[in-house]
């Protein structure tokens, strides 16, 4: 593994990790913006690695004669095949068949659309969510840190991606523009809306109607956009409009409900790890967790294994909670799968799943604490979980 890759990911994120290898260009966004980095690399067709880093958030992007050509991050980024699968558009034993038959992900995909099971559009609406992840949610960060190291590309641990840094500026910055218009109705996408008692007798759109029929008071926008299969900016925009037609209205996450999840699941982890027999492990996952803590003015504090204080009270909103809650999991999971056994690195989460009620197991799926394509959710995918095409 290269050391920049090292300083990125093994420090799990944290600003002042050592740089062990002369960088070519380092600084901090707002001297700079994203916009001016890539296009840089862009017109001077520049081989390299950009490393950037908000905090405990990370992300490298490897850079090919001005092209970015694979972006890895620190929590685990969802590949082509498992965007397919958690879109509805190719069912579990589909997408194993393909596997078993291909190397890399670009194989899987020739594969599929060569037998007719995936279409070119399906292929470019998950390449579409796959860039609004991994790329395009770069546009939205500040006080991020960066460098880049010449000449040498990470390609591990990520997903590949092919793109035009031209287009993907043009496009970078219009979302910027329309996520400013629609921030102080959805501030983040954890945000649940409801239907109106009263809403307007007018007939909703075509466009709006599919992302209407969802709205639940429990779904929020990450969740609604996966059922409907389109990102998560298009359903933003789209809750953005039923909201100032009169249709729904938004409502916070249930603070009291995600702070018990997040403490619970924390707990499971530390005690699994310590069941798998790997207690310097779970000793490790503490002291990072209440470094997490503190340097995000985070109250949640952890001593052998158990939760002594929670966020009840912390001054932060229910939704800079989830989000603070999700990276810091993301993070981990990322981090175990890389270092143990498959088995191991699902089963940390996937007993706490089991024996919790119905209510947690919506919230470990709607903020991603088990991963939709892993084990604890396998058996129910098989049995209609999401959209499911027949071709």
């Amino acid at each position: 593994m290269s050391a920049l890759h090292r300083t990125s990911f093994d420090s799990v994120g944290l600003p002042g990790a050592s740089v062990v290898e002369e960088l070519d260009l380092q600084g901090k966004l707002g001297a700079f913006s994203i916009s001016d980095i890539f296009q840089m690399f862009s017109y001077t067709e520049k081989t390299g690695t950009l490393a950037m880093i908000q905090g405990w958030n990370t992300r490298t992007i490897s850079f090919e004669r001005g092209r970015i050509s694979y972006v890895a991050a620190g929590s685990r980024l969802p590949t082509m095949p498992d965007l397919l699968m958690r879109n509805g558009i190719v069912d579990r034993a589909t997408l194993e068949r393909a596997v078993n038959s291909a190397y890399t992900d670009a194989e899987i995909i020739s594969l599929l659309q060569k037998d007719g099971t995936i279409t070119p559009a399906d292929v470019q609406h998950c390449q579409d969510q796959l860039l609004e992840i991994s790329i395009y949610t770069l546009f939205l960060w500040r006080n991020c840190y960066f460098t880049f190291k010449a000449g040498e590309l990470v390609k591990e641990g990520g997903v590949a991606v092919n793109i035009d840094s031209t287009h993907l500026i043009i496009e970078g910055t219009r979302r910027v523009d329309e996520w400013i218009e629609v921030s102080p109705v959805v501030p983040s996408v954890f945000m649940i809306f409801r239907k109106h008692l009263r809403p307007p007798h007018a007939r909703i759109e075509p466009g709006l109607s599919d992302i209407f029929r969802l709205i639940d008071g429990q779904s929020d926008v990450v969740s609604i956009a996966r059922s409907v299969g389109v990102t998560q900016f298009e359903a933003a925009k789209a809750l953005f409009d039923l909201t100032q037609l009169g249709y729904i209205e938004a409502i916070p996450p249930n603070r009291v409900k995600v702070i018990e999840l997040f403490n619970q699941a924390v707990e499971s982890i530390y005690l699994k790890l310590v069941l798998f027999d790997y207690s310097r492990a779970a000793l490790q996952f503490e002291n990072q967790l209440n470094r997490f803590a503190v340097e995000n003015k985070l109250k949640v504090r952890m001593s052998a294994g158990k939760i002594l204080i929670g966020d009840t009270n912390t001054r932060i909103s229910t939704t800079e909670l989830v989000d603070l809650y999700k990276l810091f999991i993301g993070i981990q999971n990322n981090k175990f799968s890389k270092e143990f056994e498959p088995v191991v690195a699902q089963g940390l989460m996937e007993g706490l799943y089991r024996h919790t009620d119905p209510e947690m197991q919506a919230l470990m799926r709607m903020y991603e604490f088990v991963e939709i394509e892993g084990l604890v959710l396998l058996e129910q995918m098989g049995t209609g979980l999401g959209r499911r095409v027949s071709r």
